[in-house]
């Protein structure tokens, strides 16, 4: 159902829009987020089939990682006791780096966020929905994204990295700065004692939150959860992950070609849920897989597009239409003003046949601001469209809901426009609409139509209004003889 608005200017339609975006984006940070039990990983096809056919997942060496706060060095502190040596030196500092870099592996992956349906985009935190994941780590959309169980995957993880690594997991925190040392720093006796390996390894474990689960704010869109291990091996690790895949997301680019290849892989993997992302009007939309993968290419369009009516170059056409344009703005606020106090009549009146009825049994009444009653052909036209030129128009609807809702409704509007000569023109209509699978039948039981000048408008007003609710009276047999079939109310 669509509502009237009130005459905006280019201007204000944009400050709208604005508005409304902003709201959308308040919806999304304000509202509650329900974290579910997966995990996903985005990858491309040379990625997938590795993992599909070893039935692992790699964790890389920390060293890759895109973050500067990560790759470059990390410096701690050092303590010693007064008078037991030489305080540290820069390469000290550079081994400790090293350790660290040499021995760690990290696995990332994306939390799934839920919000509730309430929220004008829901989806906008699911983790197979990150754009930005899927142009990098996704092969520009043709890649997959992989969910896991989350408990399973993470089980997997303990279980496999053994009592001589160091294991952790957990979700990335994500601020605008890191101020000074780790929390607790490395001493330099301990160094000699035990060996820069070791208290390297130590300090990690110590600052491993610090370290590890802390990123730069402006990688926060990934949402990751890490799997880190710490032991002695410099090469990759792996994680099995046959007992935690749950599904696979094909992108929305996916090669149609190398889809038997996928499915083949997935023999060995029973169970497993396939989706596939598909993307419209700036949205992604996550639908279940129908046995083929099909790129909605829109076709060039051939058809030939008539010359405009208006002649003149592409400037002088444009120039016309932003001067039509400013001048209907400006005709619309002017015809606000002469049409505000009936207007607010022909509000007021909508609200106290509403009122009235509300004592109806069996029903659900509302009203809303609608130019239903103005027919179609007698529309406020576009600005610049030929046509007779209506200033303003406004409307306002109750709506009879018979119970259970979407069986019966009735439909009393009345709306005034505004034409040329401070004219006024005063719609009524009654209708009642029956919905149907195929299709509602709307059928049109009363229609009134009276133009007058200004000076005359009080009367009109109540004149159109006292024979809208009469109507509705007259009406009101009818539509309880309908709904009798649904409900038996009187």
């Amino acid at each position: 159902m669509t509502t009237d608005a009130q005459p905006h200017s280019s201007a204000a339609l944009s400050e709208a829009a604005l508005a409304f975006e902003s709201h959308q984006e308040y919806e999304i940070w304000s509202a509650p987020r329900t974290l579910t039990g997966s995990l996903f990983h985005y990858t491309n096809g040379k990625g997938l089939s590795g993992i599909l056919a070893s039935g692992k997942l790699r964790l890389s060496p920390y060293q890759f990682t895109n973050d500067l706060w990560e790759s470059q060095p990390h410096y701690p502190s050092f303590s010693q006791r007064s008078g037991t040596g030489p305080g540290p030196d820069l390469a000290l500092w550079d081994e400790v780096d090293r350790q660290l870099r040499l021995h760690t592996k990290v696995g990332c992956l994306t939390q799934d966020v839920i919000l509730p349906d309430t929220v004008t985009s829901p989806d906008a935190l699911r983790g197979w929905a990150h754009l930005a994941l899927w142009a990098h780590y996704g092969a520009g959309h043709e890649g997959v994204c992989l969910r896991f169980d989350r408990d399973r995957l993470v089980e997997s993880f303990l279980h496999h990295s053994g009592p001589e690594s160091l294991a952790f997991h957990g979700p990335v925190r994500y601020v605008s700065s890191q101020h000074g040392p780790a929390i607790v720093g490395i001493d330099m006796e301990q160094v000699a004692e035990f060996g820069i390996d070791a208290m390297s390894l130590a300090y990690a474990e110590a600052n491993k939150d610090h370290l590890f689960l802390r990123k730069h704010i402006d990688w926060n869109s990934e949402s990751e959860y890490r799997l880190v291990v710490l032991n002695q091996s410099v090469d990759y690790d792996y994680v099995d992950i046959r007992s935690a895949l749950t599904g696979v997301v094909l992108g929305q680019a996916f090669p149609p070609e190398r889809l038997p290849d996928l499915l083949a892989a997935l023999d060995a993997y029973p169970g497993i849920e396939i989706q596939q992302i598909r993307f419209f009007n700036r949205s992604l939309h996550l639908l279940p897989f129908e046995g083929g993968v099909e790129h909605c290419v829109r076709p060039v369009s051939e058809v030939v597009w008539p010359a405009a009516r208006r002649s003149g170059s592409l400037a002088e056409r444009l120039q016309a239409l932003r001067s039509a344009q400013t001048e209907a703005e400006a005709r619309a606020a002017a015809g606000a003003l002469v049409a505000e106090e009936h207007a607010e009549a022909l509000e007021e009146g909508i609200g106290e046949l509403a009122r009235e009825l509300s004592s109806w049994p069996g029903t659900e009444v509302e009203t809303y601001p609608q130019s239903r009653a103005v027919p179609p052909q007698e529309h406020k036209a576009s600005p610049g469209v030929p046509g007779e030129v209506v200033h303003y128009q406004r409307g306002f609807m109750c709506v009879v809901e018979n119970l259970p809702k979407y069986s019966h409704t009735l439909v009393a509007s009345a709306a005034v426009q505004v034409l040329d000569g401070r004219r006024l023109r005063l719609h009524a209509v009654v209708t009642t609409e029956r919905w149907l699978p195929d299709g509602n039948q709307i059928t049109e039981h009363w229609r009134g139509r009276q133009e007058c000048p200004q000076t005359q408008a009080p009367q009109t007003v109540s004149a159109i209004l006292n024979e809208l609710s009469s109507q509705v009276r007259t009406v009101r047999p009818m539509f309880n003889q309908a709904r009798d079939s649904v409900t038996g109310d009187e």
